[in-house]
């Protein structure tokens, strides 16, 4: 029991690292390729990788026609939309932000259950979570919005905070299907996604930054596809099969966190204490949102 509870935590740090990272990844990605083509490749290497890891579990394809729209109503809404919403803000608002800004994502997935599941309820202790979130968000683009004109950080925050909520979407929706082989069905959505990116992603790379690129630029690239998608999915359906989403509710602490640190320290992003203050704002509503005791 002790050796599995050790492994269950290595692999939420690892979690916790690699997609607290991912953030950084993105923005150095961003100097030698185009959003969609950093999504694309993502996807196809994060596939390969699933796939890997599911066919050394001997498992076999279970799943009938009838779910292929629903595999690709959750790639669109759990990869391809939140990926390039990312990435492209990336363009303009550091990562260090953005990594703040999707702390917002479980408190937009329990106003989309609040309305769509009914085992959710939205009580008064996680109204107040509500409100001290969006109270923090409200401090980081606040400013923007009313000063700062089309040229501003503004589209790229509203793009960052969408990604919240698609990915919320994909949460929810993921909740109402019938129970499948999660492996079996991480596989089906990376797959779907690559294959719907592919002729875009490529285009849009060579009529775009082209293909001068660095060895760095790849190796980062392939840092967000390897382990930060593929090994990080294959770890996150091990440690919520095995102990469930309330142990992996820790990351929506943490990841903000090492996103922030690894965009002002690493990167040297600009920051300021309004920085610091939204984080703990909207990781504080994130708290309130989570406690079961008088729900």
């Amino acid at each position: 029991m002790a050796q599995n509870t050790f492994k269950h935590w290595a692999l939420l740090g690892y979690l916790v690292l690699v997609w607290g990272f991912a953030f950084a990844l993105i923005a150095v990605a961003l100097e030698s390729f185009h959003p969609i083509f950093i999504v694309w490749c993502r996807l196809w290497m994060g596939a390969l990788v699933v796939w890997c890891v599911w066919r050394w579990r001997n498992r076999r394809w279970s799943l009938g026609w009838e779910w292929w729209p629903k595999l690709t109503l959750l790639s669109l809404t759990g990869n391809i939309i939140p990926f390039s919403l990312i990435a492209w803000a990336e363009q303009s608002v550091p990562s260090a932000e953005v990594g703040i800004l999707m702390a917002l994502m479980p408190i937009a997935t329990l106003l989309l259950a609040h309305w769509l599941l009914d085992h959710e309820p939205l009580t008064w202790r996680r109204f107040a979570g509500v409100l001290v979130g969006f109270a923090g968000v409200g401090l980081l683009v606040g400013d923007d919005l009313l000063t700062a004109g089309a040229s501003g950080q503004w589209p790229g925050q509203v793009a960052a905070l969408l990604a919240t909520i698609s990915y919320a979407f994909n949460g929810v929706y993921a909740k109402r299907l019938p129970a499948q082989d999660p492996v079996a069905l991480s596989v089906g959505t990376l797959v779907i996604g690559s294959a719907l990116l592919a002729v875009p992603a490529l285009w849009a790379q060579l009529a775009g930054p082209g293909l001068a690129v660095t060895a760095g630029s790849v190796g980062v690239l392939v840092a967000l596809g390897v382990m930060a998608t593929g090994v990080a999915t294959w770890c996150y359906f091990v440690v919520v099969t095995e102990r469930g989403p309330g142990f992996l509710s820790t990351i929506n602490y943490l990841i903000p966190a090492v996103a922030f640190a690894a965009g002002t320290l690493v990167l040297a992003e600009p920051w300021g204490w309004e920085h610091v203050i939204a984080l703990a704002m909207i990781l504080v509503g994130v708290g309130l949102i989570q406690v079961r005791r008088s729900d």
